[in-house]
């Protein structure tokens, strides 16, 4: 379904006396907060995060300043397709002193960053994709079939999907699942990680863009969508953007999402609750970002019963950027997973679009 207008979609979990106990968005929460009991304690660094306030988003969220040397290596190839790791390192330099100890000390995985590219020989000139995953995902091998070897084959373009920090190979060896350390009440390490994917992602696509002139666009689901989001305010080098079932309210994020309860506690335990991290996302400038691209080149799909990414919230960023094209789900969060067939086809079609421009 694509909205062209702005009709009431309210999901009716969310109204008044609807019952949402069996909802699979809680179902998956109320697993995690059982993954949550093994989790590392977490450090109140709240009375450190005023360093990043005041200070301009071309210094919170910088452009890289060089093009890295990226190590390529072969994983495989079947037929026409090829399989390839890329890896260099990071930019990224913390701004706050105490972290910029922790990071060098404590988090030496997450400075490498790893990169999973799949190359259909038959793609030619066509547009590169880079892939944003979502929170707690780590890199499995189903994945790269099911998912980024599907979208190379059906889309025939090159698939390069970035390792989020703290995810998978990056993740410290302290860290007892993966995206543990990514987003939590540690206020200064989470604004960190959240400034290190967005370099390491524009880092990537510079390298990328230095291989050759061919477009690259950016995908994402769920905090890739709401990364793919943010890079499309920062990056004037992608030719278009495909957020899935994300918003780019972080303190609503916080304040909704079924897997961030621990974090939800943790920073009330600390003195913050939503209006404290709104607060603190504008006096950072986050909601000062607007794209760099026109409405006809951003893609959005939303989940009309989403409790993680409330619907009313992605329905306004729909209107604030243009009305780009959007395409609505009868389902949760979750539940959007099912809908992957459809929404590669919509997707494709767009690409084709792009390509023919």
């Amino acid at each position: 379904m694509t909205e062209g207008s702005t009709r009431d979609r309210t999901p009716k979990a969310q109204r008044p006396g609807a019952a949402a106990v069996l909802h699979p968005d809680l179902v998956i929460g109320g697993m995690t907060e059982l993954l949550q009991v093994v989790a590392n304690p977490v450090a109140n660094t709240l009375a450190d995060a005023g360093i990043y306030l005041g200070r301009p988003l071309e210094e919170l969220f910088p452009t890289p300043a060089a093009v890295p040397k990226v190590t390529v290596t072969r994983r495989w190839r079947v037929g026409g397709l090829l399989s390839e790791d890329l890896a260099f390192r990071s930019l990224h330099v913390p701004l706050e002193p105490n972290f910029s100890r922790r990071y060098i000390r404590d988090y030496r995985e997450t400075r490498r960053v790893y990169a999973r590219r799949i190359r259909p020989a038959a793609a030619g000139a066509r547009p590169r994709l880079l892939y944003l995953h979502g929170y707690m995902q780590p890199e499995t091998f189903v994945e790269e079939l099911a998912l980024l070897t599907t979208m190379a084959l059906r889309f025939n373009v090159e698939v390069v999907q970035m390792q989020l920090p703290y995810h998978g190979r990056r993740a410290p060896r302290a860290s007892r699942f993966s995206g543990e350390l990514f987003w939590t009440a540690d206020m200064v390490r989470s604004i960190e990680a959240l400034r290190q994917t967005l370099l390491d992602a524009r880092t990537l696509l510079g390298w990328l863009r230095a291989q050759d002139d061919r477009p690259v666009g950016v995908a994402g689901l769920s905090l890739g969508g709401t990364l793919t989001l943010a890079l499309a305010c920062l990056e004037e080098r992608l030719a278009f953007a495909v957020p899935l079932i994300a918003h780019m309210d972080l303190a609503a994020l916080i304040s909704d999402a079924p897997v961030l309860t621990k974090m939800r506690h943790d920073l009330t335990s600390f003195g913050w609750r939503k209006k404290e991290f709104d607060d603190f996302a504008r006096r950072i400038g986050w909601h000062e970002l607007r794209p760099k691209m026109p409405a006809d080149r951003v893609l959005m799909f939303a989940a009309s019963e989403d409790r993680f990414f409330d619907p009313r919230l992605v329905r306004r960023l729909w209107r604030d950027w243009g009305k780009p094209a959007i395409h609505w789900y009868p389902t949760s969060h979750i539940g959007f997973l099912t809908h992957l067939p459809e929404v590669l086809g919509v997707m494709q079609q767009f690409i084709e679009r792009r390509t023919s421009e």
